[in-house]
C-alpha cells in the first residue's frame, strides 16, 4: 500500500495532492455523519423496546428537562424527528461529497492523460523507431482509467474504513464481546481474501493489459491499412483475430467479475453464520435469549450499514489489486519521461540567447551513428557540407542511410559522435530555433481529415492561421489554381490521409505545408519516389523553381530527380562522398 501511495504521489502534482488531502478531510466528516446516522438508531430502538426506562437514564433526563419533554409520545416523536434531520443532513452531505470526489477524479484523469500524451510527444524520435504503438494507445485508453478506478477505490476504501471503525466503537459500547467476535471474524476473512485474491487479481490485471494491447493492435492495423485489407481481401483475417482477442478479453472480464463478487457473497454468508452461531453458543451456555433482544436489534440496525461496508472494503481491495499493473506501467512511463526530458536537449533551448539562422553553411562532421539496440554502424566518421542557397542531392543504394543522415541533420536522430552546426553553431544550442529554419517534405505526406487550410497550417489553432500566407504557400507549391476550383476552397475537406486528392496533389500540399512558415531550408526526403514519371516531372518543376531561392536537400532514388542539384553526395558503406552524375 505504501508503495502505491508513493507512486500516486509521484503521479499527482502539488495542487492535486492538496485537493486529495481536502477530499480526505471531507471523507472523514462523511464517516462521522454515517456513524452518527447508525448510532442515532440506538436510542430510538431502546425507546421503542422500553420507553420509560430509556427516559429515566441519567444522561437522557437532563436533555428532556432542557427541552420540556415529559410524555413518552413526545419523546419518541422528538427522537424520530431528530433521526429524520440527521439522515437528511447526512445524505445531502454525501451527495456533495460524491460531487467533489467525482470532479477530482474526472478532471485529474483528463489532466493525467493529457500529461502522458505530452510526455510521449516530447520523447526523442528514436523512441518511436521500435515503440509498441498499440501499448501507447492502451496507456491512455485503459491503463490511466484503471489507475483512477484504483484511486476511486482507495478513496472509497478510506471512507468505508472510517465508517467501519466508528460503528464498531459504538457497538463495543453496547456489547463488546459480540462486537469483538464479529470484527475478528471479518478481519480474518479479509486477510485471507487479500492474501489469496490480491496476487490472483494482480496477475489477471497484467493479462488484461496484454490482451488490450493485442485488441488495439488488430484495430489499428486493420483501419490504417484498410486499402491493402480491401485489395487483398483480408477483411475476415483481421475481423477474426480482433474477435478472438476480444473473446480472451471477455473471458478475463468474466473471471474478474466473478472474483470481484466473491468477497461480497462470502462476507454476507460468514457474517450471518457467525452472528447466528454466536446466538446458539449464548443460549447453550444457559443465558436467556430475552437479554439479547435489544442488543440483537441494535446489531441488526448496525448490520444494515456495516455489512455493505465490509463488502465494499473487500471489493475495493480486489479493485486495487486488479489495477496494480496499470499503476506500475503509468508510473514507469512518467518516471522514464522525466529522465528522458532531463537528458534530451531538444525539449527546450539549451541557450535561449542563441538564435540559429543559415547565412553560410550547414556542416556535419565526424558523424557516427548506429540504431538503438544494435551494434551495426550506419555511419562511421561521415562528413557533409550544405552551402547556403545551394541545392544538395543525396543518392545511394537502398538501405545505405540516405534518410538516416537527413534525420541526423534534422536532429531527430542523435549521433553517437560528431557535430552538426549551422554557421558554426551547434544546432542543439537552440534546437527549436534550428527547426524553425526547416521545411520538411517526406515521401508520404501525413494528412488529417480536416479542410485544406488546417492541413497546410498543421497544428495551428484556427484563430492563429494566416489565410494570406496559406494562399502564398499554395502558389509557390503550384497548387493555388487547383484549390481555387474547389467549391469550398480552403474549407474543402480532403478525407482521411487525403484520400480525395491525387498523389501529386498530396505532395504539393505537403510542400505548401513546409512553405507556410517560410523556412530557409527545404528537405525533400524521397518526396517524388512514389509518383509516376509524368507526375514526378511536374512536381520536380515546382521543386526546381526554388533553386537559388532556398537551400535545398533532396534525397532521391532516381538520378533525374537530382540532376539539377549544385552538389551531389553519395551515401555508401558508412561514408558520405562528394560525387557527380557523369
Amino acid at each position: 500500500m505504501n508503495n502505491n501511495l508513493k507512486k500516486l504521489g509521484y503521479i499527482f502534482d502539488g495542487k492535486q495532492k492538496r485537493r486529495l488531502v481536502f477530499l480526505g478531510v471531507l471523507i472523514f466528516i462523511g464517516g462521522i455523519l454515517e456513524t452518527l446516522s447508525v448510532s442515532a438508531l440506538l436510542p430510538v430502538v431502546a425507546a421503542l423496546v422500553d420507553v420509560d426506562a430509556t427516559m429515566e437514564k441519567w444522561y437522557v433526563r437532563p436533555i428532556l428537562d432542557a427541552f420540556g419533554i415529559h410524555g413518552s409520545t413526545q419523546f419518541i416523536v422528538a427522537l424520530l424527528s431528530a433521526l429524520i434531520v440527521i439522515y437528511i443532513v447526512k445524505n445531502a452531505y454525501l451527495l456533495l461529497l460524491v460531487n467533489v470526489r467525482t470532479r477530482f477524479i474526472t478532471y485529474s484523469k483528463n489532466t493525467l492523460i493529457s500529461r502522458v500524451l505530452r510526455e510521449f510527444l516530447n520523447r526523442p524520435y528514436e523512441f518511436y523507431l521500435d515503440a509498441d504503438i498499440p501499448t501507447v494507445f492502451r496507456l491512455t485508453d485503459s491503463d490511466i482509467p484503471n489507475v483512477f478506478n484504483m484511486i476511486m477505490a482507495l478513496i472509497s476504501l478510506a471512507s468505508e474504513a472510517v465508517v467501519f471503525v466508528m460503528i464498531c466503537v459504538v457497538l463495543v459500547l453496547k456489547d463488546w464481546k459480540m462486537t469483538l467476535f464479529l470484527v475478528a471474524v471479518m478481519l480474518v476473512m479479509t486477510l485471507l481474501l487479500t492474501k489469496i485474491l490480491k496476487p490472483l487479481l494482480s496477475r489477471l490485471g497484467k493479462k488484461n493489459q496484454d490482451i488490450q494491447s493485442r485488441i488495439a493492435k488488430w484495430r489499428i492495423e486493420a483501419i490504417y491499412g484498410i486499402k491493402d485489407v480491401k485489395v487483398l481481401h483480408r477483411e475476415a483475417f483481421f475481423a477474426d483475430n480482433y474477435e478472438s482477442s476480444g473473446e480472451i478479453g471477455a473471458g478475463i472480464a468474466k473471471v474478474y467479475a466473478v472474483l470481484n463478487s466473491l468477497p461480497r457473497l462470502l462476507v454476507e454468508t460468514i457474517f450471518i453464520c457467525s452472528l447466528l452461531g454466536y446466538i446458539m453458543v449464548y443460549m447453550l451456555m444457559g443465558n436467556e435469549l430475552s437479554a439479547l433482544i435489544e442488543t440483537l436489534t441494535v446489531f441488526g440496525a448496525a448490520a444494515i450499514r456495516l455489512m455493505p461496508c465490509v463488502n465494499r472494503i473487500n471489493t475495493y481491495i480486489t479493485e486495487v489489486a486488479y489495477a496494480q499493473p496499470s499503476l506500475d506501467y503509468v508510473y514507469e512511463n512518467l518516471n522514464m519521461s522525466a529522465i528522458t526530458r532531463a537528458n534530451d536537449k531538444t525539449v527546450k533551448a539549451k541557450n535561449p540567447e542563441v538564435s540559429i539562422s543559415l547565412k553560410d553553411k550547414i556542416e556535419l562532421k565526424g558523424i557516427e551513428y548506429a540504431y538503438p539496440n544494435t551494434d551495426t554502424m550506419i555511419f562511421a566518421g561521415a562528413d557533409m557540407v550544405v552551402p547556403y542557397g545551394k541545392s544538395v542531392g543525396i543518392m545511394g543504394p537502398s538501405g545505405a542511410g540516405k534518410s538516416t543522415i537527413v534525420d541526423i541533420l534534422l536532429g531527430l536522430l542523435r549521433a553517437k559522435r560528431g557535430t552538426i552546426t549551422c554557421d558554426g553553431v551547434d544546432i542543439f544550442e537552440n534546437y527549436p530555433s534550428w527547426l524553425a529554419q526547416i521545411g520538411y517534405i517526406p515521401q508520404s505526406i501525413y494528412l488529417v481529415d480536416e479542410p485544406v487550410r488546417n492541413n497546410i497550417a498543421f497544428g495551428i489553432s484556427d484563430d492563429e492561421i494566416d489565410d494570406g500566407r496559406i494562399w502564398q504557400a499554395l502558389e509557390e507549391a503550384q497548387l493555388k489554381d487547383f484549390i481555387e476550383t474547389l467549391p469550398e476552397g480552403l474549407d474543402t475537406a480532403i478525407g482521411d490521409r487525403g484520400v480525395r486528392l491525387s498523389g501529386g496533389q498530396r505532395q504539393r500540399l505537403g510542400i505548401a505545408r513546409a512553405l507556410y512558415h517560410n523556412p530557409e531550408i527545404l528537405v525533400f526526403d524521397e518526396a517524388t519516389s512514389a509518383l509516376d514519371n509524368e507526375t514526378e516531372a511536374a512536381l520536380m518543376e515546382a521543386i526546381n523553381s526554388f533553386h537559388g531561392k532556398k537551400t535545398m536537400i533532396i534525397i532521391a532514388h532516381r538520378l533525374n530527380t537530382i540532376e539539377k542539384c549544385d552538389i551531389i553526395y553519395k551515401v555508401d558503406k558508412g561514408k558520405i562522398v562528394h560525387t557527380t552524375l557523369a
